[in-house]
């Protein structure tokens, strides 16, 4: 029962995700990072309350051990930086490139997931991420460009997606007893925690970047609330939730949805045309999408 509900859980996340772009359009009046530090600042207060909750009407949760409160921390931390780097690489490489170097987070993902969780990849698994590498080239295609000049931004683009995957990666192993205790921890206890640490971070990087944190219009502050609420409260809370649930691939494969989603809202909300690519690339990855969930990977252990 709670597989298909992380099921649907995951196709929750994805919409919200999609949303994620809209609002911080709505809010380009605040620099980037400011954007990241309130929407994880929003997160974090809105989780905090559910770190106190002692007890589940089964039973009390595992204790925090040191060993947790390591990978727990270095969660935020990749969380953190994921914004950093990421937000950074659009200033100094094309969208294109940016958006393909985060669509291959699967694929870091399963390659992280067959070598430490035994989930082990099979022909299907391999021809869809093969599915999900072509149709993030198609729909990207018309921005990828390969200079010298945006190599920065290309590897820092890249560091961002290694970090996006390691932080979810993490919650696998702490959610599902590969590190601590064998139990596993809730999400009340994980969340709230990698939460904060990344909005501590990000406190720092907007501090030492001089950018200011108010005052700012009405319409901004209704944004910066948006990308709070919705793709980091129902959006990153859902992934995290369903890496307890299902393989770390079938997961992660369903990012491919959010830039096929956040396309959509944009030729809604801000009659931005649909692209080419995404009419050709979409149904490619949703096929891949549809390959993973059909035969997931499952693990020896």
């Amino acid at each position: 029962m709670k597989t298909r509900y992380a099921y649907i859980g995951v196709g929750i996340a994805i919409f919200a995700f999609a949303w994620s772009a809209i609002f911080i359009r709505f809010a380009n009046e605040a620099p980037p990072l400011i954007i990241a530090f309130y929407r994880m600042l929003i997160a974090s207060l809105f989780w905090t309350p559910f770190f106190f909750i002692k007890n589940t009407k089964q039973k009390k949760h595992p204790k925090l051990t040191q060993k947790h409160w390591k990978w727990i921390i270095l969660a935020g931390l990749f969380l953190c930086f994921h914004f950093a780097t990421w937000i950074t690489s659009l200033t100094l490489t094309t969208v294109g490139s940016a958006v393909f170097m985060i669509l291959l987070q699967p694929l870091l993902i399963a390659t992280a997931a067959h070598i430490w969780l035994k989930e082990h990849l099979k022909k299907i698994h391999f021809i869809a991420l093969a599915l999900t590498i072509m149709g993030a080239i198609l729909i990207t295609w018309g921005d990828i460009q390969i200079k010298k000049e945006y190599l920065i931004g290309d590897i820092l683009a890249l560091i961002g997606a290694a970090l996006a995957g390691g932080y979810l990666f993490i919650a696998r192993l702490t959610q599902t007893g590969f590190v601590g205790t064998k139990e596993g921890l809730h999400l009340f206890q994980y969340l709230p925690i990698v939460y904060w640490v990344a909005t501590f971070g990000l406190l720092v990087l907007c501090i030492l970047s001089n950018n200011s944190f108010f005052p700012y219009s009405t319409k901004t502050w209704w944004a910066l609330l948006g990308t709070g609420v919705v793709p980091t409260i129902i959006g990153h809370s859902l992934f995290n939730w369903a890496m307890k649930h299902l393989p770390a691939l079938t997961v992660n494969i369903a990012l491919v949805g959010e830039p096929i989603g956040s396309t959509i809202l944009a030729w809604i909300f801000f009659q931005e045309p649909i692209s080419f690519g995404i009419l050709l690339g979409g149904p490619i990855m949703i096929i891949a999408v549809i390959l993973v969930v059909k035969s997931p990977t499952k693990s020896e252990t």
